[in-house]
C-alpha cells in the first residue's frame, strides 16, 4: 500500500523509535490540522505548506487519490492567500463576536450544546490515556484541534491499540459532519479548502484504522 507522504510537523517533537515512517506522516497531518484549526497560520506556515511537495498516491486507492488532490488544493490556497486574509477569515469563522459561524466541538455536533456529555466522556478517556490539556489552552478538549492533537500523540508514542478506539469513539461520529459544514460556508475560503483536506484525511484514516467512515 502506498501511503501519501505528509509534510514535516510544524512543531515537531522527538518521535519514539518504534514509530514507522508512515505513522510519522499520519502524525504530521494530524498536527497540521490541529495547528490550522487552533489559530490563524503565520506567513511562514503558509509558505512552508505552499512549498511542500505534492503527494503521490496509488491510483488504485480512492482514499489516497482524494487525499493527494485535497493536499494539492491546500498548497494552492496557501500560495494564493496572504497571512492577513487568512487571519481575518479565521477570526470571522471561529472567534467573531456573538456566536461563531463554526463550533468545531464534539459536544455541539453530538448533542446540539457545548460542554455536554461527549466532553465529559473525552476527559475520562484522556485520563485513562495519561493525557491532559496543555497549560494555557482555554479551549475545551473536544475541539477538533484537540482531538487531532490527541491522535498525533497516540501515534507518536506508538499506541496502536488506543488509536482506533479513540478515533471511533471520539472522532468518527462527528468530524466528517464538521468538515462538511465548514466547507459549505460561503464565508469560508481558505478554511473550506482545509475542511476538504481534513475530510479526505479522515477518510484515509478510516482505511488505515480498519473501518469505513
Amino acid at each position: 500500500m502506498n501511503t501519501p507522504h505528509a509534510p514535516e510537523p510544524l512543531n515537531p517533537e522527538a518521535l519514539l523509535p518504534a514509530v514507522e515512517p508512515e505513522d510519522a506522516d499520519r502524525a504530521g497531518f494530524y498536527g497540521l490540522i490541529a495547528h490550522l484549526m487552533s489559530q490563524a497560520p503565520s506567513r511562514d506556515t503558509l509558505g512552508a505548506i505552499s512549498r511542500s511537495p505534492a503527494l503521490e498516491a496509488d491510483p488504485q486507492l480512492p482514499e489516497a487519490v482524494a487525499l493527494a488532490e485535497a493536499w494539492n488544493a491546500l498548497r494552492r490556497a496557501c500560495h494564493s492567500m496572504t497571512e492577513a486574509q487568512v487571519a481575518v477569515e479565521w477570526s470571522d469563522l471561529f472567534a467573531g463576536t456573538g456566536r461563531p459561524a463554526v463550533l468545531p466541538y464534539a459536544s455541539y455536533y453530538l448533542t446540539g450544546f457545548l460542554m455536554e456529555k461527549p466532553l465529559a466522556e473525552l476527559r475520562d478517556t484522556l485520563a485513562e490515556l495519561g493525557l491532559q490539556r496543555e497549560a494555557g489552552n482555554g479551549e475545551p478538549e473536544d475541539h477538533l484541534a484537540g482531538v487531532c492533537e490527541v491522535m498525533r500523540r497516540l501515534i507518536e508514542r506508538g499506541d496502536w491499540a488506543a488509536q482506533p478506539r479513540f478515533y471511533e469513539r471520539h472522532m468518527q461520529p462527528w468530524v466528517s459532519r464538521c468538515c462538511t459544514e465548514l466547507s459549505s460556508l460561503s464565508s469560508a475560503r481558505f478554511y473550506a479548502v482545509l475542511a476538504d483536506f481534513a475530510h479526505a484525511f479522515f477518510q484515509w484514516e478510516a482505511r488505515v484504522l480498519g473501518y469505513d467512515q
